[in-house]
């Protein structure tokens, strides 16, 4: 392996160790393939930054010199693939990517290797989660028991091993909040294992010791999250946002805790709906985050989501149709439009279609026009999925420019826009063809 000799010492820094003359530096080496094209991210302490790689023939390097007091969880993070690390002050080691997968030597070597062990049974796809919670429950105590089993056979730090069996508590939990999060919701009831309330409700143990762990507070927000969607299965994202604040104001005392919940609830509903928050949850935000960057990220997306506020000028955009005519936003001057952003492989956006036909078919011939606009990478394939299932409609086409969902401030499919007869928008986050509100709104729509 050559490797340039006179290697450039990447020293990253952050912020908040300030004071990092207090701890010993430890240096640790990453090492990683030179055709790779993703980002590696160390997330250290509640903050990320992207490594810098000085190239050698068949490898990157890079070397972190950073301050470790004690011993801690960090993550090393390809791409959006988090991997859990462990730094220890004075036991360096060097990491080296292969086939997905991170292998280590010195001494540090041994812990790392542990929390690296590629499994046959794994869980951190959302479609694990949508599967029937008892056979999801069963997966899960078969993936956890093999990591358990694993801790106890490996020969290791005891400290590091009291550490992570409450990791992997943690672990469990989140897991098992996710099972709910992203369940499926059928006749206003999730089909859940008889115990799954009762443990998640046991999940909600605050301690201010494990704070060191990210999974910790990770499990305390989705647990939070689950509870919330348990107590109003038919509220809307905003109700269930709000109740996870609530909640979480009234359940635990440690105010970095409730501000990462806060933080993190407030920021999701917001990105995913693009509009700015009411009153009530503003002044929550305000109230129980303090951090500079945080506020600066809040303050900034508020800004950029006032843009798509009610009556302002809708974002416009020029796509082909299933013909290849280029149908514009302004060519619907005149009549409502009821946008529809999907994509072929979306299982939500599918189903959709059948509410999507009823609307057309309830509307047709009155004030508005029905607008499917596709994200699907390839062309042909939109082309014969709408051919194919003889979807009704004006059917457009993206061509892979993602700036009109950029502009939307778009996170995710299905998304639909309500427009008014000027061109502005009504409602930028719509409720769904199958949502009951939808056809009671657009029958309420003057002159439609």
């Amino acid at each position: 392996m050559a490797i340039v000799k006179n290697m450039l010492v990447i020293f990253v820094c952050f912020l908040m160790l300030a004071a990092c003359d207090l701890n010993e530096k430890t240096t640790f080496e990453v090492l990683f393939p030179v055709e790779e094209t993703r980002n590696v991210d160390l997330e250290f302490r509640n903050e990320r930054a992207t490594l810098e790689f000085v190239l050698g023939d068949s490898l990157r390097k890079s070397v972190i010199t950073i301050p470790v007091s004690g011993e801690q969880y960090a993550r090393l993070w390809v791409g959006d693939m988090p991997y859990v690390i462990w730094l220890e002050a004075g036991k360096p080691w060097i990491a080296k990517f292969e086939g997905n997968q991170w292998y280590f030597a010195g001494k540090g070597a041994d812990v790392n290797n542990y929390l690296n062990k590629r499994y046959v049974e794994r869980i951190y796809f959302i479609d694990y989660y949508r599967i029937p919670n008892r056979e999801f429950r069963e997966k899960l105590d078969r993936v956890m028991g093999k990591r358990e089993e694993a801790l106890r056979e490996d020969v290791l730090n005891p400290r590091f091993v009291e550490q992570e069996r409450k990791r992997l508590r943690y672990v469990k939990n989140n897991h098992l909040a996710s099972a709910v999060v992203y369940g499926e919701v059928k006749d206003g009831k999730l089909d859940l294992s008889e115990d799954t309330y009762a443990e998640l409700q046991k999940a909600v143990i605050e301690d201010s010791a494990s704070w060191k762990i990210p999974e910790y507070r990770e499990s305390m927000d989705r647990v939070m999250l689950a509870l919330a969607k348990m107590k109003k299965l038919e509220g809307s994202f905003y109700d269930i946002s709000l109740e996870v604040l609530h909640g979480t104001i009234s359940t635990f005392k440690d105010e970095r805790l409730i501000e990462y919940i806060v933080n993190k609830n407030v920021m999701a509903y917001m990105k995913a709906l693009s509009v700015g928050t009411t009153g009530e949850m503003d002044s929550i935000f305000r109230k129980w985050v303090h951090q500079p960057i945080l506020v600066e990220a809040y303050d900034n997306l508020c800004r950029a989501n006032r843009k798509l506020e009610k009556g302002q000028p809708a974002v416009s955009f020029t796509f082909p149709d299933i013909n290849g005519k280029e149908v514009s936003l302004s060519d619907f001057k005149g009549k409502y439009v009821y946008v529809d952003l999907w994509a072929t492989w979306c299982g939500p956006c599918n189903a959709e279609i059948p509410s999507l036909k009823k609307l057309e078919e309830e509307f047709q011939g009155r004030n508005i026009y029905f607008v499917s606009i596709s994200c699907d990478k390839s062309q042909d394939e939109w082309e014969k999925f709408v051919r194919e299932r003889q979807m009704g409609g004006i059917q457009l086409h993206m061509r892979g420019n993602n700036k009109y969902m950029e502009e939307l401030g778009n996170n995710g499919i299905p998304r639909f826009l309500l427009i008014d007869r000027e061109g502005n928008f009504i409602d930028a986050n719509m409720s769904r063809p199958s949502d009951p509100r939808t056809l009671k709104i657009l029958q309420e729509l003057e002159g439609i």
